[in-house]
């Protein structure tokens, strides 16, 4: 099963849901050449610092590759970074590959509507992370693949990672 996990996320969408200041959008852009790598923030003074970031990110970004042109290339035709205001219980992520949930802070009512609308909308094989916070309104069609914990700036946290079976 491992082997197969991470299969077809290449060049697919990745979804950040509370994306705060856009620092997991950043990260996993930076990781691998996403399609689109959007974070969808609900705070206002967190968006537009989120949009500092992109700006900054966007003046650098050749900067950073230099050293290799066909790699900065690759990277540049992908990781579109986009910054949404507004509520991601009402925007559209049912194309996403990964969506990134830093859930320390949400409820157990928020966390069930994400899970129901990951329910409706999501295609097989999007792979769900989600910090301190399990979704356990999922459906059967989710797999359970692996929790542990990792120490993050507040504290120690448990990482829950889904997958929509295929």
């Amino acid at each position: 099963m491992k082997k197969e996990f991470g299969k077809n996320i290449l060049n697919g969408n990745f979804y950040d849901l509370g994306s705060g200041t856009g620092k997991g959008v950043l990260a996993f852009a930076l990781l691998r050449p996403f399609t689109k790598c959007i974070g969808i923030e609900f705070l206002e003074n967190l968006f537009t610092l989120s949009n500092e970031m992109k700006y900054y990110y966007e003046r650098n970004i050749e900067d950073i590759f230099i050293a290799n042109e066909n790699l900065f290339e690759d990277f540049y035709k992908y990781n579109t970074l986009t910054f949404i205001n507004g509520d991601f219980l009402k925007e559209i992520w049912n194309d996403a590959s990964i969506i990134l949930v830093n859930s320390t802070c949400f409820s157990h009512e928020l966390m069930t509507k994400i899970a129901i609308k990951a329910n409706n909308e999501c295609k097989e094989g999007t792979i769900i992370i989600t910090f301190t916070k399990k979704l356990t309104a999922l459906n059967n069609q989710w797999q359970h693949y692996q929790s542990f914990k990792r120490l993050m700036s507040w504290g120690i946290a448990t990482i829950f990672i889904y997958r929509r079976k295929i």
